[in-house]
């Protein structure tokens, strides 16, 4: 199976956007059929420190480059979509981090 490889296209990301997401807590996953291909979008309202949005994209990325969504054949856009740090001054800490790994590799492995 191909790795899938990450979207750039401004329209393409768009249009995966408008279809319904499946939601988690922290984490929306909007998919279009297509090739596998991924696009991460973490807002600096959700997150507010540049060093909470990158872990949170490697956490997103790893999930990705290992197939763990189930790609086969989508396009697929992560989105965060709950505010991080709101109990901890804006900061992520451990467990919003254990809990965003767990929602994301949960996803892809929903028998365990």
């Amino acid at each position: 199976m191909a790795r899938p490889f990450p979207l750039s296209d401004a329209n393409l990301i768009r249009s995966i956007l408008a279809q319904k997401p499946s939601n988690t807590k922290h984490i929306a996953i909007h998919t279009l059929a297509g090739a596998d291909a991924f696009a991460l979008t973490v807002p600096k309202k959700l997150a507010k420190r540049a060093i909470d949005r990158n872990r949170i994209k490697r956490l997103m990325r790893e999930s990705c480059r290992h197939n763990l969504l189930g790609l086969d054949g989508q396009l697929v856009v992560l989105r965060l979509r709950k505010k991080i740090g709101e109990s901890s001054s804006g900061k992520l800490r451990e467990q919003e981090r254990r809990q965003i790994k767990a929602q994301l590799f949960n996803r892809a492995n929903p028998s365990k």
